[in-house]
């Protein structure tokens, strides 16, 4: 029984200090009396307003949480939920007024100014006083410098004002106070901020100091995907089209889903080099690998029409057609090869019969995160902002495999 008795006052420890804990958060002093804060707190208006705010239904919140509020002119979480309430509803003058009119109060704690400038920082960023915003967020990281929610919104404004150096930087400070299981994404979105910084020295023709950045991208995160384009691309422009070609290869070999983001650079050096017979193998190599992979089809058609044989072309087009029938990229392509075949009756009747339910789309791509959707692949998302978070979105797979031989 000795063994639990260390365990048992713990925990009777516990049990007192959140006693005594609930009793000063009931009663409070307040210029030198004692008041009774259970009373907002228990109020039906204030009750009310917090079961709205879940329903979302705003107008109804305000106005409980407005009555709340009279009861107690000092409650200082109420006022600012008020404030954040008047920011969702775009009332953000209204908003910036509350949380200003708090910052004035002379008793706030340390923590409670932060709370309050972290607010009224997000009022700023929600009404486009971009400067202002930024001011907040560093004053409430001055103030409470593990504020990983300012931290965040202050990266994010970093990012939409294009300052890639200093969301860098504030990135860097989140990835020290996040848990070890955040590493790998933190290490991602580092990653991606490296290839922005790149791309503004490729901008300014600095190749070394762009080179670092996305070779420091490509070590951060292996699948930085745009880290791998915008490399190769440099050591093109380096007229160093053997190392340009190992490194698409690379993201070939590291990201074979992505690999179609490379196809057109990969075909326009093959045939510059004087070796188109590498494209071929390259995606013969990916529609082996990967039986439905249309993308490779669709690749290996294009080459194979450019070099006079359509009818080849058809037959990775059909086969592509069975994996993805919605895609309107392969559709065209199949119409300019039968124009090329000047369209002999039992290969268009042989579309037509593929084509019976396809519904055809331009390559959607879809957010995860928000649902914001691309007719391209995008990197960061202009709606949440987050990073690498958009897929393929597949109408229907594919029923009918017959197809599939080429």
């Amino acid at each position: 029984m000795s063994a639990y008795a260390p365990m048992l006052a713990a925990l009777i420890a516990l049990l007192a200090g959140l006693a005594v804990g609930k009793a000063w958060e009931r009663y409070k002093l307040r210029d030198g009396t004692w008041i009774d804060r259970r009373r907002t707190r228990e109020s039906p208006h204030y009750i009310l307003g917090l079961n709205f705010l879940v329903a979302n239904q705003i107008d109804l919140a305000i106005d409980e949480l407005g009555k709340a509020a009279g009861l107690d002119a000092n409650a200082l979480e109420v006022h600012m939920i008020l404030g954040n309430l008047y920011r969702e509803k775009g009332q953000v003058g209204k908003a910036i007024t509350v949380h200003q009119q708090l910052l004035q109060r002379p008793n706030l704690s340390r923590l409670e100014h932060a709370h309050v400038l972290l607010c009224l920082g997000l009022d700023y960023k929600r009404g486009g006083f971009v400067d202002r915003a930024l001011e907040a967020f560093n004053e409430v990281l001055r103030l409470d410098p593990k504020n990983e929610y300012a931290l965040v919104n202050l990266e994010k404004l970093q990012e939409e004002q294009h300052q890639w150096s200093e969301a860098y930087d504030t990135r860097q400070r989140l990835s020290k106070l996040a848990d070890a299981d955040e590493g790998p994404q933190n290490q991602a979105i580092l990653a991606f901020l490296e290839n922005e910084i790149g791309l503004e020295a490729m901008r300014r023709t600095d190749y070394s100091e762009a080179v670092r950045h996305f070779q420091s991208a490509i070590n951060l995160d292996p699948r930085a995907i745009p880290a791998y384009l915008n490399l190769g691309d440099v050591r093109v422009a380096q007229n160093n089209d053997k190392e340009a070609d190992a490194i698409w290869q690379q993201l070939v070999d590291v990201a074979p889903d992505r690999a179609y983001l490379a196809f057109d650079r990969l075909e326009a050096l093959a045939v510059r080099t004087g070796s188109p017979e590498r494209f071929t193998r390259l995606c013969k190599r990916l529609i082996d690998e990967n039986a439905q992979d249309w993308r490779a089809r669709l690749a290996l058609s294009r080459h194979l029409a450019a070099s006079g044989r359509p009818r080849d072309a058809l037959d990775l087009l059909f086969a592509a057609l069975v994996q993805n029938p919605h895609a309107l990229g392969i559709h065209q392509a199949i119409w300019r090869a039968l124009g090329q075949l000047r369209h002999e009756p039992e290969l268009v009747d042989r579309y037509s019969e593929l084509t019976r339910h396809a519904i055809f789309y331009l390559d959607p791509h879809i957010c995860v995160r928000c649902r914001y959707r691309s007719t391209e692949l995008l990197w960061q998302c202009p709606h949440c902002h987050d990073w690498n978070t958009f897929v393929e979105e597949r109408i229907a797979p594919a029923q009918d495999t017959t197809e599939v031989e080429v």
